[in-house]
């Protein structure tokens, strides 16, 4: 009997892709409200796993999470932008305080890297596009604008 159940839930998990991952996703990622949440391995079990879902927006988007669960990116899947509005949980209130930050911004990707560094690519209320750097203190490290 307990080998049946054993199988009966082994087998409801796996026709519910990313069902069982997706309740044990990192604090900042349930933070943002993703529904349609799938989870997978990156290629090496070692280095994280992938998460895809949809933001409150509607915009598909794609979480990279390192080994440790810590967000290493954000990215909008296809030729998708979405409002910076809708991950600004994942950002430092020095970097928002900044007054070089982009709260207007509808976002392609945002990297956030080891050395705590936040880059943003995406393009402006005028529709140009940017990229970005901050330090997670805040500090405006480079802003280039596309003409």
């Amino acid at each position: 009997m307990k080998h049946l159940l054993m199988t009966a839930a082994v087998a409801a998990a796996l026709a519910v892709p990313g069902l069982s991952a997706a309740q044990d996703l990192p604090p900042a990622v349930s933070a943002l409200g993703l529904t349609d949440v799938q989870v997978h391995g990156k290629r090496h079990a070692d280095y994280g796993r992938k998460i895809h879902g949809t933001l409150p927006g509607g915009t598909r988007v794609e979480i990279e999470l390192d080994r440790n669960g810590e967000i290493e990116e954000v990215e909008a899947r296809g030729r998708g932008l979405f409002p910076i509005a809708e991950i600004r949980s994942l950002i430092p209130e020095a970097v928002q305080s900044n007054s070089s930050f982009p709260a207007d911004a509808r976002v392609e990707k945002i990297e956030f890297e080891h050395n705590g560094r936040i880059e943003i690519d995406g393009r402006l209320a005028n529709g140009r596009e940017f990229d970005a750097e901050f330090t997670a203190d805040g500090q405006l490290i480079e802003f280039d604008v596309d003409d």
